[in-house]
């Protein structure tokens, strides 16, 4: 394992049982998460230079094992160059001074490959995020396990008590700001079982992320340990392609236009029982893969159909918007109508 060492193997967590909900001081929550941020963050300029090996097995829908890959890393001050290798997904990515390179012809690289290397290298929300929130603490028990869930939370109308992880939550020891478990757009979790300790900062050997309660990804940390980059060792070379930088704003109408594919919203039966209709407003970001890579709600009728509105619109595929010839990340609002109806 190189240089992850003090191994703290974490107890098995399932399934949520049992929630409770305390009051606490809201600047008390954000430190708490700040805390947790830097405790858990590889990616600062105050570390050394690092070099990262992920092994990763992906699942289909029902739970069986795919495809299986690596996601190797080198990281100095900011600059990084990444490696990712499986059947589906082959290429090289460079960040250096600002700028991004990667494979000419590929694009970034796909959601479970992204979220399953952020686990390790930077698992929680900017601080810009953490901070225009309002964190909402409720403490989780996981089979034995309690744990303190922090959820960055937004007003909403007709919302006064949204369901635990309709915006992204990170659960934390209660004993200490220790990173477990995550939730976001309501049927995706993370669960970090063992964490090890890299530079004095907290990284989990093995990582589980589930969709709609189904295993979708799992990750090991196979190697990380110091390392002395040369020079030039995060130049580009031809393979490498300049990329777009930063998000383009896309209008709806424009990246309705551009949809290829999708799972249909499921009318949650409460809602139709209730007459509960309108339209669930969310803000998104597509990547150059066309898949989307972030995803939060704007306003909804109901918190069951902003669930209902996530866990659709979370499998939606777009075709990659084109500027200057090169596919780029866009950022764009998605709308989803439920307009209730006989049957």
């Amino acid at each position: 394992m190189g240089a992850l060492c003090k191994w703290m193997i974490a107890a098995g967590l399932g399934i949520a049982v049992s929630t409770a909900t305390f009051g606490a001081d809201k600047a008390a929550l954000l430190q708490r998460l700040h805390n947790a941020a830097e405790s858990s963050s590889i990616d600062d300029s105050a570390l050394k230079p690092w070099h990262l090996k992920l092994t990763f097995q992906l699942f289909d829908s029902k739970g069986a094992p795919t495809e299986e890959g690596t996601i190797e890393e080198w990281w100095s001050a900011g600059n990084y160059k990444r490696v990712y290798t499986s059947p589906s997904y082959t290429a090289t990515e460079i960040r250096q001074d600002k700028a991004l390179y990667r494979t000419a012809g590929q694009t970034s690289a796909p959601y479970l490959l992204d979220l399953l290397r952020d686990e390790v290298v930077h698992p929680l929300a900017n601080d810009a995020e953490m901070n225009d929130s309002v964190p909402d603490l409720r403490v989780q028990s996981f089979g034995k396990v309690k744990l303190d869930c922090v959820m960055l939370d937004h007003p909403i109308k007709n919302v006064a008590y949204p369901p635990l992880g309709l915006f992204p939550t990170y659960c934390l020891d209660q004993d200490k700001d220790r990173l477990r478990v995550s939730f976001r757009y309501g049927s995706e979790n993370v669960i970090r079982n063992a964490i090890g300790t890299f530079q004095g900062r907290g990284v989990p050997v093995d990582t589980v992320v589930s969709l709609n309660g189904v295993t979708a990804a799992k990750a090991h940390v196979a190697m990380l340990a110091g390392t002395t980059p040369g020079e030039h060792f995060f130049d580009p070379d031809s393979s490498l392609q300049l990329q777009n930088a930063g998000l383009v704003r896309i209008g709806a109408g424009v990246i309705a236009g551009a949809k290829i594919s999708g799972a249909v919203p499921i009318y949650p039966i409460e809602d139709k029982q209730s007459h509960t209709s309108g339209s669930v407003h969310m803000h998104a970001v597509i990547g150059t893969d066309g898949h989307i890579h972030h995803l939060s709600v704007i306003d909804t009728p109901s918190p069951t159909l902003a669930l209902s509105a996530l866990a659709a619109v979370r499998q939606w595929v777009y075709k990659p918007y084109l500027l200057n010839g090169l596919p780029c990340s866009i950022e764009t609002t998605i709308t989803v109508n439920y307009n209730f109806g006989p049957g």
